[in-house]
């Protein structure tokens, strides 16, 4: 039995680490976890790139050297094909969760809509943070089922495209099952109006955690041309403090 005090205790209890990947390495192909945990694949079009191993001259006047966005490196993709991603899902996504990542987009005005991180099943991502360049925007998407043309919950961020320059965007995502909320952050702020909806259509979703692409309704597609960095994963729900202070 379970008294309402316990009940309470349960709803907030602290969120636990349940992922992190530097994005400094890649050796034979896998970015590993830092707690030794499931390590992201690289796929085709995807490479980690490391200031010691860029090519550009810097005393030639055209090198225009890249730096990581944390750390000693971070995830390229091409836009094409490039992806990375876990076998497994990393969080549960019928219970409170949060996921982070930061991620600079290549171009300054992409042609098409661009997914960053995602989690979900055959047909349909339990959530996705993408860039829509029709609203120049970060946009947080929630399949309400793991259906073809399933409905969906969208909240929207607008932003200026990177076009490959600067620290990027830190985009982080929350799931509050006891609330039935969801929220999106960018750079650690939320808006005031529409930065969190009430979402109740929570499923638990059976594919990897994915960075570069998303579920579309032809496969996989919305393929990420820039770069991602630093990826956190939680289950529960971290404070808005402590969204703050993730690098």
């Amino acid at each position: 039995m379970v008294v309402p005090d316990e009940l309470t205790a349960l709803a907030t209890r602290a969120a636990q680490r349940v992922g992190h990947w530097a994005l400094d390495t890649a050796p034979d192909g896998l970015a590993p976890e830092s707690d030794g945990g499931a390590p992201l694949k690289l796929g085709a079009g995807a490479s980690v790139f490391r200031l010691d191993d860029d090519p550009c001259d810097l005393l030639d006047p055209d090198c225009v050297p890249d730096w990581p966005l944390e750390g000693d490196g971070h995830l390229r993709l091409d836009g094409v094909s490039g992806h990375a991603a876990t076998d497994a899902p990393v969080v549960d996504t019928s219970g409170s969760f949060t996921v982070s990542a930061r991620v600079r987009l290549t171009d300054d005005a992409p042609a098409a809509p661009m997914t960053a991180i995602s989690q979900g099943g055959e047909h349909g991502d339990a959530f996705k943070v993408r860039f829509d360049p029709e609203n120049s925007s970060w946009d947080l998407v929630l399949a309400h089922a793991d259906e073809p043309g399933a409905p969906e919950t969208v909240l929207r961020r607008i932003e200026w495209p990177d076009g490959d320059s600067g620290v990027g965007h830190r985009v982080t995502l929350t799931y509050d099952a006891s609330a039935n909320q969801v929220s999106l952050y960018v750079d650690g702020w939320k808006e005031s109006d529409g930065g969190t909806a009430a979402f109740d259509a929570a499923w638990k979703s059976t594919g990897g955690l994915q960075l570069g692409r998303g579920r579309t309704a032809d496969g996989w597609g919305e393929h990420l041309k820039g770069v991602v960095d630093s990826v956190y994963a939680y289950a529960g729900v971290l404070s808005e403090t402590q969204i703050r202070q993730l690098p």
